[in-house]
């Protein structure tokens, strides 16, 4: 599996990481230039750990979902696409014969 909707592994993942880079940096200017406002954020994280609790769990189940969707959809366009090369064999394209009126 090297590509997701024709685009390549690589490229998704240094995208991913710069977002991630940016957001770590966002919460970290935020926490030096603005440290109530980050202290505000974060005390509720003890306070309702319930919630918080909730709040990655949810994450997490999303996540899975999201990645097993990706999954399947993958392996049944390859299923599909092995099926349909075993059928008509190494051929591109199959010629018809017209039929005689």
């Amino acid at each position: 599996m090297n590509e997701i909707f024709g685009i390549s592994m690589t490229s998704i993942m240094i995208v991913l990481l710069s977002l991630l880079a940016l957001c770590l940096l966002t919460v970290a200017w935020v926490a030096w230039r603005r440290p109530v406002i980050f202290k505000l954020g974060i005390r509720n994280i003890p306070r309702r750990k319930a919630q918080t609790i909730l709040i990655v769990v949810g994450l997490m189940l999303s996540t899975m979902i999201i990645s097993a969707a990706l999954g399947v959809g993958d392996t049944v366009d390859y299923s599909i696409t092995d099926e349909v090369y075993s059928a008509l064999g190494p051929r591109s394209t199959n010629k018809l014969s017209p039929v005689a009126m």
